[in-house]
């Protein structure tokens, strides 16, 4: 398994759907699909590309963990959550980019990201504030500000 096009009727990526599907590289998530479950591509080792549809609400705990080929995500404005080391272990991830939609960013969420230089947050820098951010969300990562729209935090 290569690369995967889900479908327009599935809703949701449940607990696990994909992991350790090494061979994997790109994946699309459609529209339909509100929710991203825990560990759903976990330790997919080749994944350089993932397309998140605009319908996603919740990228479940450990949903990229270990998917040490991904360079960059975009994560649409729909999304809310981000949960708990869900991109950690990601040692490729150069970008970031978090939609001004997102409440909470759980523990580890960029854990050992260890290329990741560039986060870019598309609300206000009150906004970003007023984030819940678990422990050590940002741990052994090389950034040290997230860009707002109307200025910089350091973090």
């Amino acid at each position: 398994l290569t690369s995967v096009i889900i479908p327009d009727s599935v809703t949701s990526i449940g607990s696990s759907a994909f992991d350790g599907c090494t061979s994997l590289t790109s994946v699309t998530i459609p529209d339909s699909v509100t929710s991203i479950g825990d560990l759903a591509f976990d330790g997919c080792t080749s994944l350089t590309s993932v397309t998140i549809g605009n319908s996603v609400t919740s990228i479940g705990e450990y949903a990229f963990y270990d998917c040490t080929s991904l360079t960059s995500v975009t994560i649409p404005n729909s999304v809310m959550s981000i949960g708990r080391s869900a991109f950690d272990g990601c040692h490729s991830l150069t970008s970031v980019t978090i939609p001004d939609s997102v409440t909470s960013i759980g523990s580890d969420a960029f854990y050992d990201c260890d290329s990741l230089t560039s986060v870019t947050f598309e609300g206000t820098v009150a906004q970003w504030n007023a984030i819940s951010k678990g422990s050590y969300w940002n741990l052994c990562t090389p950034f040290t500000n997230v860009v707002c729209s109307d200025g910089t935090v350091r973090v």
